[in-house]
């Protein structure tokens, strides 16, 4: 009886250690857990990243078709700054109050 008392208790203790061990495995700071938290850090930051490149590509060419174009120029001007060439008609739309009730 004493021997399998005597496992017993190596048994539970094995088992014991090995549950501490998977605990720590998973919650420790180097965890399984924070190493995917970091992963999915890392996804979200390269994200970012390449819609800034696709961003900053589109600046450059807006950029170059500025410098080269003054047809782009002038499309700025009108578009951005409402400003209008000598002899061009301005139309000034206001919507009417049974246009701006329905807006949800």
């Amino acid at each position: 009886m004493p021997k399998r008392s005597r496992y017993h208790k190596i048994f539970l203790l094995s088992l014991g250690f090995f549950l501490l061990l998977v605990l720590m495995a998973i919650f420790h700071e180097n965890g399984i857990l924070n190493a995917y938290q970091l992963e999915q850090d890392q996804f979200e930051i390269k994200q970012e990243n390449e819609n800034l490149r696709n961003k900053n590509e589109k600046l450059r060419l807006e950029i170059a078709g500025l410098k080269s174009d003054p047809y782009e120029i002038e499309k700025i001007a009108r578009e951005k700054l409402n400003l209008i060439k000598p002899g061009d008609q301005v139309y000034h739309i206001v919507p009417t109050q049974k246009y701006l009730s329905s807006l949800p």
